[in-house]
């Protein structure tokens, strides 16, 4: 296969700011259509670059592909970088440069994972004329919601684990100009991390050492995120924010199930099939979702086995993800009828069933929503209780937090994300857990799972965690979806106080799912307060965790009652 590679090609922003790039192109001279990926992570990383699509087969497919350094990383300019601020704006002349190019025959496409594909939907959003199709997988929407916040809890071990090993590094060199001070600062900043768990112990937050608080030279986000606790006009201008009634072009979104951004996922792929700016935005954008954690695309996730069919480099012993992906960008910009315009909306992969199923839409209209009750004595059941029964109770210590265990997390490798086995945290004495019965039929649960907590605490502010599990026939639990809400930010726009010792109704987002869960299992509910390093800890004072220096336990009660009925709420599939 022949073909050229143009490396760190500058190409000038309107206010005269350099961005490189590299650039991929068949070996014959000729105008192609071009792939844009715009990357925070080194153009020539190919482990992130490559990872869902390989630009070296994309230019022998007839693409010219240009991956192009984001502004102020690696081989750009442009003073100190500040995730997605400029990247609507680059996009739009990265594009329009593109289009000036004598390889270029004036369709545009981008792509790319993570905050790449951050950055496809801002290009998108952009307007720019020549951007025909985007293909962005596990990508951010809107930057509160979707980041480093959920139900009011702070995604600290995300944030940290961002900002100071993706992102810091390459920072600290940029601002460092005597390299000697920059090694050691470098050797400091990883000798921190590698006690991650002690570190975001660190009290107050806003204190956190690794983050350089004194320096703003490197990672100056970092601190700024800490201080907006509820989404506000800042954090709403910042991303894309559900504009999809401005984008005029297809996407293709690919998910995961234990992806972090899978909320947002499914945000895209609903804003734009409802409200994209044009017919072909909305009849043909399409969405898969894997079972895949983020940015990792093997059958293997957490501690299970999902067969071969889930394997990114095989998709249902059909193609793989850079095969799919240029298909789709075959037909957009080349004009090839290759079948992408008939194929399905929604491509699922059904966990514990184990198999790919195609879907006309998201959520599924014919999922009945069934709610499967808290009883005393651990029970978790159908039947609504009828009578009163005493509440069950835990101490929720915030110098002792339940540590994580699985689920959509972005952490050091110590924390494996996923489906993994609840044993570690299922003794602890401040983790609830409900169990129903041994299945006699299977039970498949597709789409939005939520719960509905009837809880006090003698706290002024606190945590509830839930989590949904499979429990398999010799015991083992493992985590299937999960959900967190900070009790002061229950009306999920603005912190009010929560009374102590009063029963409060707390509704909580697990996010979704497609799970079977099958003869001989059992469906188990976990109930805490904390999930750390992933989620801040709360201190239960009522202070804003990035500046509280103290914190007190709190005394939770779980109430499952005729009066105060907990449950958590399942869309149910009917077996075909």
């Amino acid at each position: 296969m022949k073909l050229t590679v143009e490396k760190n090609v500058a190409i000038a922003m309107r206010d005269g700011t350099k961005l490189r790039a590299d650039i991929y192109l068949p070996a014959a001279q000729g105008r192609y259509p071009v792939l844009l990926q715009r990357t925070p992570y080194n153009k020539e990383l190919w482990p992130i670059t490559a990872l869902t699509l390989d630009p070296l087969r994309a230019a022998a497919a007839g693409f010219a592909v240009v991956i192009q350094d984001v502004r102020a990383r690696w081989a750009s300019e442009g003073g100190v970088f500040f995730p997605y601020r400029d990247e609507e704006q680059d996009g739009y002349d990265s594009i329009e440069w593109i289009t000036q190019q004598d390889f270029a025959n004036g369709k545009v496409g981008c792509y790319g994972l993570s905050y790449m594909g951050g950055t496809s939907w801002l290009a998108a959003a952009s307007g720019h004329p020549a951007l025909k199709a985007i293909s962005p997988t596990t990508a951010p929407n809107d930057f509160w919601r979707n980041h480093f916040w959920r139900g009011g809890a702070l995604n600290i071990g995300t944030l940290a684990m961002w900002a100071l090993r993706a992102i810091g590094p390459a920072a600290l060199m940029r601002a460092k100009s005597d390299s000697t001070a920059m090694y050691s600062e470098l050797v400091h900043l990883f000798d921190q991390l590698d006690e991650f768990g002690e570190m975001m112990q660190t009290l107050p937050l806003e204190t956190f050492p690794p983050a350089f608080p004194d320096d703003d030279s490197v990672v100056p986000f970092f601190f700024e995120f800490l201080r907006h606790r509820v989404p506000d006009e800042w954090t709403e201008g910042l991303l894309f924010s559900n504009r999809h009634d401005q984008i005029k072009v297809p996407s293709l979104t690919i998910a995961g199930w234990h992806d972090l951004l899978l909320a947002a996922d499914l945000e895209h792929f609903q804003g734009m099939r409802a409200n994209g700016g044009s017919a072909n935005a909305r009849q043909q954008s399409q969405l898969i979702i894997g079972p895949w954690a983020h940015g990792m695309f093997q059958h293997v996730v957490g501690d299970i086995d999902f067969g071969f069919r889930a394997n990114g480099l095989f998709l249902d012993l059909k193609e793989d993800l850079t095969k799919l992906q240029l298909r789709w960008f075959a037909h957009w910009l080349k004009d090839e009828a290759n079948g992408v315009d008939e194929d399905p909306p929604v491509r699922l992969f059904v966990q514990g069933r184990n198999r790919w199923r195609n879907e006309n839409e998201w959520p599924l209209n014919r999922a009945t929503r069934k709610k499967f009750y808290l009883h005393p004595n651990s029970l978790l059941s159908e039947q609504q209780p009828n009578n009163e029964s005493a509440p069950d109770n835990y101490v929720y210590n915030p110098n002792d937090p339940c540590p994580t265990c699985g689920g959509n997390t972005l952490l050091p490798p110590q924390y494996t994300p996923g489906p993994v086995d609840q044993a570690p945290i299922m003794q602890r004495s401040d983790v609830l857990h409900y169990t129903s019965e041994v299945l006699s039929k299977e039970i498949e649960v597709t789409g939005k799972v939520s719960a509905k907590l009837f809880a006090s605490t003698s706290a002024t502010d606190t945590d509830w965690v839930i989590k949904l599990c499979d429990v398999h026939p010799d015991g083992r639990t493992y985590n299937v979806c999960d959900g967190i809400l900070r009790a002061s930010f229950r009306d999920g726009q603005n912190i009010q106080a929560v009374p102590p010792n009063e029963v409060v109704g707390y509704d909580i987002d697990l996010w979704s799912t497609s799970h079977v869960f099958a003869v001989g299992h059992r469906i188990r509910l976990l109930v805490t307060s904390s999930d750390f390093p992933r989620y801040d800890r709360n201190p239960n004072t009522g202070e804003a965790p990035h500046s509280a220096v103290t914190m007190v336990a709190a005394q939770q009660q779980i109430h499952h009652s005729a009066t105060n009925c907990s449950y958590v709420e399942l869309p149910l599939i009917a077996s075909s």
